[in-house]
């Protein structure tokens, strides 16, 4: 009896110095800077269970251990990441906590850029609500005529969003050079993206990449051989950091207005992007040029006249079928 009482104690004793070890609501709230309606928050949801709630009073204590991960959700949800995302890092394995919150931290950060395009955008088109004879974002003066023979292509059109069109465009050019190379015809060293259809975040449109060759050639698969005709253009220069959508579209109204005025008579067909055979490394140097084909341009037809590779018919625009 003697024993049993002493045991008795020692668990009180046991049992008291938990207890004073441990941490009440607000105790628990100074150490980890979480309020005390956000305790109780996650108590509801799991994600930082009390270690002990008095059945009568319904108090909850924690554990000191419990300090960090209190500290830890803390610290997450200053970041505003989601309950439910805060809950699958502490609760996944230690050693990919890290890597798991950059990758969360990466997706934050490109959809704050997209974001941030898009409110530029937006600025930039409240802006350009002015009378019609004031000046546009991009000067008229940087806006050149440039005319180009016909020239022979191989295409691919497809049906794109915006997000879907640098991964789609870079693909298919590969695509067309290989099958050129198998031909047997040299594609030069250019690429062009025509928009027969507006493309836009949420907007799928029909896009034709274009490789220009020389030589002869068959169309295989979904490459398919066209002639783009003899042109006068409406030009401007595009550097690498202007080439950003949608600020880039200030460019097309700028081509556009250009092909409307006394200079361009009309525009004549879909805006394109044209580009050259390597991305420059200087952010301010020129990565493509935006253009619009002009109306009117039958004297430069007739100039250019029998400059078209061989085997391959005269065919404006995009090819009809549209590549999944």
């Amino acid at each position: 009896m003697v024993r049993g009482g002493r045991g008795s104690d020692t668990a009180c004793r046991v049992r008291y110095r938990d207890r004073m070890r441990s941490l009440g609501t607000g105790e628990m709230s100074r150490a980890t800077g979480l309020s005390v309606k956000a305790l109780r928050l996650y108590d509801a949801n799991g994600l930082l269970t009390p270690a002990e709630v008095d059945p009568a009073t319904g108090y909850r204590r924690y554990a000191p251990e419990q300090v960090a991960r209190g500290r830890s959700i803390a610290a997450l949800r200053r970041l505003d990441v989601p309950l439910a995302v805060v809950g699958s890092l502490l609760d996944g394995p230690p050693a990919e906590l890290r890597s798991r919150l950059l990758a969360w931290w990466a997706q934050e950060r490109a959809g704050f850029a997209l974001r941030t395009q898009t409110v530029e955008f937006a600025a930039a088109v409240v802006d350009t609500v002015r009378p019609a004879d004031a000046p546009s974002a991009v000067p008229d003066r940087a806006v050149r005529i440039e005319a180009r023979p016909a020239q022979a292509v191989a295409t691919i059109t497809r049906s794109l969003r915006q997000h879907e069109l640098v991964p789609s465009a870079l693909s298919d050019v590969v695509a067309i050079r290989e099958t050129l190379d198998a031909e047997g015809a040299t594609a030069l060293s250019e690429h062009w993206l025509l928009f027969h259809e507006p493309v836009g975040f949420e907007l799928a449109g029909r896009v034709e990449t274009c490789v220009p060759y020389e030589g002869s050639a068959r169309p295989h698969g979904q490459v398919v051989l066209r002639e783009e005709p003899a042109a006068r253009f409406a030009v401007v220069d595009v550097t690498v950091r202007e080439l950003e959508y949608p600020a880039l579209l200030r460019f097309y109204d700028a081509v556009r207005a250009v092909a409307g005025s006394p200079r361009g008579t009309a525009a004549a067909g879909a805006p394109r992007e044209w580009y050259g055979d390597a991305w420059p490394d200087d952010p301010d140097a020129i990565a493509a040029q935006i253009a619009m084909p002009l109306a009117a341009a039958d004297a430069v037809r007739a100039e250019h006249s029998g400059s078209v590779a061989a085997g391959v018919e005269s065919a404006p625009g995009a090819d009809s079928r549209v590549v999944p």
